[in-house]
């Protein structure tokens, strides 16, 4: 079976949905003409002409059916027209999907039958940057199920149809015309031919570049997470303003085996094998006993990681002494393992009859401090690649370190303001910062042995970005003990 390069959208009940149909209902009825005549109109000309603006559009539209339009039939064409597109909104999940497709690789279009008015939520949405092309009936004079507007959609794009998924939601246009050119299809509601989902922000649930529509995340999967078993029930995306840059969030309804309701989040990354980083992020936070979330990659044809709820709310409003104690210590965890993704976003506070608590979530961006030249290595994803090389080298081959009192006075800004020192505030971070560094550094060397045993366990620990990436390996770990065992109160200086 072919890999899949590229992916063609229909837009109207795929990717996006009209509020309010004012079109068809009042355009009609303002110009006193049969729902026949009107949509003889449309089939003839009206998805296949492009127009200025929607006021060449309604006028168009008059006169073709008028042959003395009232001054009030135009005003109320236009108003129908400007309260159909202004009722236009992107499904849910959808923005954060197409991200996410593209910045996997794959190529993107657009194939819709649609008026000129209609193209405009496409800028206004922020769908048109998305597409690498978009072919739409107005402009081409054609409309689906013409194989010729296919055509055109898959030569510009410049992949071949066997190597085409369509994506849509009518069976003749979507899925019929395309599945006859050679294409994979997916139906939205409908008989997909290769793949049917309830809506298209299911799409991201499931392995698609190998052309195998293998599932990821469904309802029905097992999953065991910390000591409960868990099957899901539902998943759906979370809000796109709530999704990261990068990867996909599903939030998942789940119960246990005794019927116990859980919620649950599945995270699809944009590097697949950053789950397993981010997996031992969060077993090195319950090891230095922060209240963290239970998270495990989920196996099966691309690692998944499931994870359980942060407890609390998301942190926000003014910080207080009680939880700005432990916004020091997670500066500590910060500082030792290397997280460079430390950010009020990500952090949820709990508070209780023994004080404030806080969860830091978000955990992929852990262990990568060194950013080490990779050029003219063969398996810079083995950690024996480094383990076994000549320590000049190795030291002539970091380029940079991510930790920096710059960003890290940054990120404490970003939580605390410009507060001082000698402030309560100030205070009670600072004893939260040396409380964890003495007491994890007593533990040293239980805390690398939790380390160096996973880094020398299939699959590699992956980490670093995009141009330095790269399995992590013994340099790291020394890299990590020596702040581990750094004197508290150096460790806190070099952070302020």
């Amino acid at each position: 079976m072919p890999p899949i390069d590229a992916i063609l959208f229909d837009l109207y009940g795929t990717l996006v949905g009209i509020g309010r149909r004012s079109i068809h209902r009042e355009l009609p009825r303002a110009l006193g003409v049969t729902r026949q005549r009107w949509a003889e109109l449309v089939r003839a000309g009206l998805l296949t002409r492009d127009f200025p603006d929607s006021k060449s559009f309604v006028g168009f539209i008059c006169h073709a059916l008028s042959e003395n339009p009232s001054s009030e039939a135009l005003e109320a064409g236009l108003r129908s027209v400007e309260s159909e597109i202004s009722s236009i909104s992107v499904y849910p999940g959808v923005l954060s999907l197409l991200n996410f497709l593209k910045r996997r690789g794959l190529r993107l279009g657009l194939v819709s039958n649609l008026s000129s008015p209609h193209k405009l939520p496409l800028s206004t949405l922020g769908l048109a940057e998305l597409f690498d092309q978009v072919v739409l009936s107005c402009e081409e004079g054609i409309v689906k199920p013409d194989p010729e507007i296919y055509r055109r959609a898959t030569s510009r794009i410049g992949v071949a149809p066997e190597r085409t998924l369509f994506v849509g939601d009518s069976g003749p246009n979507d899925v019929e015309a395309p599945r006859a050119l050679g294409m994979f299809t997916v139906g939205i509601g409908i008989d997909g031919g290769d793949l049917v989902l309830a809506d298209v922000s299911e799409l991201g649930c499931v392995e698609l570049e190998s052309g195998r529509f293998l599932p990821l995340i469904y309802p029905g999967q097992r999953i065991e997470l910390g000591d409960e078993a868990l099957t899901v029930k539902t998943a759906a995306p979370v809000a796109d303003d709530e999704q990261g840059r990068y990867n996909l969030v599903y939030a998942l309804d789940a119960v246990t085996d005794t019927g116990e309701p859980r919620r649950l989040y599945a995270k699809r990354f944009l590097l697949p094998e950053t789950a397993h980083v981010e997996e031992l992020g969060y077993a090195l936070q319950r090891a230095c006993g922060f209240s963290a979330c239970q998270a495990r990659v989920q196996p099966g044809p691309e690692p998944i990681l499931m994870v359980t709820e942060a407890p609390g709310r998301k942190l926000s409003g003014e910080i207080d002494a009680a939880i700005a104690h432990d916004i020091g210590r997670h500066f500590a965890f910060g500082f030792v393992f290397s997280n460079a993704d430390l950010r009020p976003r990500n952090s949820f506070r709990q508070d209780g009859v023994s004080g404030a608590r806080l969860s830091v979530v978000d955990m992929e961006h852990c262990l990568f401090n060194l950013a080490i030249d990779t050029g003219g290595l063969s398996s810079p994803f083995r950690p024996e690649t480094f383990d076994g090389m000549d320590p000049g080298e190795l030291s002539g081959r970091v380029k940079k370190r991510v930790l920096s009192q710059k960003t890290s006075s940054r990120a404490r800004r970003s939580f605390l303001g410009e507060v001082s020192r000698d402030s309560d505030v100030g205070r009670a971070y600072s004893h939260g910062f040396l409380e964890f560094a003495s007491r994890q550094r007593e533990r040293a060397d239980e805390l690398c042995g939790l380390i160096e045993d996973r880094i020398h366990r299939d699959p590699p620990l992956v980490i670093g970005t995009k141009s330095h990436r790269r399995a992590m390996a013994n340099v790291d770990l020394a890299d990590i003990r020596t702040r581990l065992l750094m004197d508290p109160e150096a460790a806190l200086e070099w952070m302020w």
